[in-house]
Formats: C-alpha cells, sequence, structure tokens
C-alpha cells in the first residue's frame, strides 16, 4: 500500500510554517539538551529531514527512521546536496517493523507521535533503544479538537494533555520527564500550540 505521505514529499519542505515549527523545536531541544558530539542519535519520524540535518552538525551519527519510502528518499537528496555523510537513512515503523540495533544516546521524534496508534508500545521501544542515561526528545501537538488535520488519515491522536503522555512515559521507565512549550503551527488563521517532552533513562 502506498505511504499517503510519498505523495507530498517533494513539496513537503516548501511550507514555510512547517519549517518554522521545526525551527521552534530544534531551538527548544538544543535549550533542554546539552547535545554531545560523540553521541549516536535517533530521529523516528525523520521524515524529509528538517530535524535530522539541524541536528547532524552537533552530534557524531544520526539514524533516520520514517515509514515513507517518499520522504526518505527526499532527505537522502537533500544529505548528498549538503555533503552530510553522518546520516544513516532506515525505512520503518516501529509498530510493525523491527528497529535498528542501537543503543543511542538521544531519541528524537518530532509530529509523529500522534500517527501512532500504540504510544506505550513506542514509548518501550524508544526506552529500550537508549542507552543507560541516554535522552528522550517529543514534540508534539497540545490536545486540539480535531481541527489541524484536514484529513483524518492515520491520525490516531488529536494532541495530547501533557499529564497522561507525562504518565505513559513515565510507565515505560523514564525519569525526570518535563514538558516546555516548543513552538506554533498557524493553520486556517489558527495558532495550534506544540510541547516538547523530555525524559531520561536510568543510569
Amino acid at each position: 500500500m502506498t505511504n499517503p505521505f510519498d505523495d507530498r514529499a517533494r513539496s513537503w519542505d516548501d511550507d514555510s510554517r512547517r519549517r518554522r515549527m521545526t525551527a521552534g523545536i530544534f531551538d527548544a531541544l538544543c535549550r533542554r539538551i546539552p547535545l554531545q558530539p560523540d553521541w549516536n542519535i535517533l530521529d523516528y519520524g525523520a521524515g524529509t529531514g528538517l530535524l535530522t540535518l539541524a541536528l547532524a552538525p552537533r552530534i557524531r551519527h544520526a539514524t533516520a527512521v520514517d515509514s515513507s519510502p517518499g520522504m526518505l528518499a527526499v532527505l537522502a537528496e537533500k544529505a548528498r546536496s549538503a555533503g552530510v555523510a553522518n546520516i544513516e537513512i532506515r525505512p520503518g515503523d516501529f509498530q510493525t517493523d523491527p528497529p535498528p540495533p542501537g543503543p543511542f544516546h538521544l531519541v528524537v521524534s518530532a509530529m509523529t507521535l500522534h500517527h501512532v496508534r500504540d504510544v506505550e508500545a513506542v514509548l518501550n521501544t524508544f526506552f529500550r533503544l537508549l542507552a543507560p542515561a541516554g535522552r528522550l526528545a517529543v514534540a508534539d501537538l497540545e490536545e486540539e479538537d480535531g481541527t489541524f488535520h484536514s484529513t483524518p488519515h492515520n491520525v490516531h491522536h488529536l494532541g495530547f494533555n501533557r499529564c497522561i503522555l507525562a504518565r505513559q512515559i513515565a510507565e515505560a521507565g523514564f525519569e525526570a520527564v518535563e514538558f516546555t512549550a516548543a513552538a506554533e503551527s498557524e493553520k486556517n488563521g489558527r495558532r495550534y500550540p506544540l510541547f516538547l517532552a523530555t525524559a531520561r533513562r536510568p543510569a
């Protein structure tokens, strides 16, 4: 079955709103987590690599995972064009496919969790992939009324309640769960706030 994001991949980065949103997430992440040049990181739901490519110069190696081959093809072209050689691109969906071996120092995921049916299972996978004291950074929508997406395909959550998601992250084994405002997305004259949730696997 064709991934619906494949058809949108070539024009994905043309949306300035999306680029601003990713820049806000990146800035919030850098404020919360001191990135290290020897880190190996995983970006789950990497898409065209807007966040992956921003992170790549600050770490040793990035593994970019996405379920859309079309999105990953765009990411590969962008990385080649920019001369970025420390990104490994892997198709995959942690709900059905085995994850990469890890371990990673940081797992990031931006605007992907609301497309995940079983959030608890994916959070458990993130935990297993992290090294001791590894960090988690998840950015997504605050609870919304269903108007953010024009089509509901593969949208399983209308944003997230911070208290509920914090409990799910803690139940996966993480500690030091914290939330901060990350960015806003403007659509159809409305503003939708995004959060960044960070946590740590115990050492």
